[in-house]
């Protein structure tokens, strides 16, 4: 068995979405602050990996992948992020304004788990959470992938 299943076209979605499981129960999982760090970084890859996943599977339909992206409120953010995390520096074109912040919060929920809050600017001065950032490129995508899998795309 290889690896990475090539043969499967929803390979990388499957993994965005066991990971997905992972960070919004990070409760139930007991994810120590270090670990989560790495997976909001290892699901920005993965998320935007999918990008790339699409455009193979659709490739006729490439360019309005890449529409729907620039269109997009959290999938460009996703992009420029996902490549800071790859490249440490953007080097080519931006997709968005976003960039990190220095603001973070912490949240505590049951029993005293807590988790650090890290803020993304999104422009215009305003400020969203990473999870909120995560989720709604999570629905972006979904809306995409049901779009060229039902061919309104």
């Amino acid at each position: 068995m290889a690896l990475i299943n090539q043969s499967n076209a929803h390979e990388n979605w499957f993994e965005v979405l066991a990971l997905w499981n992972r960070i919004a129960n990070w409760i139930h999982y007991q994810t120590s602050e270090t670990e989560l760090r790495q997976q909001f970084k290892s699901m920005l890859v993965y998320l935007w990996s999918e990008k790339d996943w699409l455009q193979d599977q659709y490739p006729a339909k490439a360019k309005k992948i890449e529409q729907a992206i620039d269109a997009s409120k959290y999938m460009g953010i996703i992009g420029d992020l996902a490549n800071t995390v790859k490249h440490r520096n953007l080097t080519r074109h931006r997709r968005s304004t976003a960039t990190q912040t220095n603001y973070y919060g912490k949240v505590t929920v049951s029993k005293g788990a807590e988790r650090r809050m890290y803020y993304i600017s999104v422009g215009s001065g305003k400020h969203e959470e990473i999870m909120t950032v995560l989720n709604g490129a999570l629905d972006e995508f979904k809306k995409l992938r049901y779009g060229l899998l039902s061919g309104s795309l």
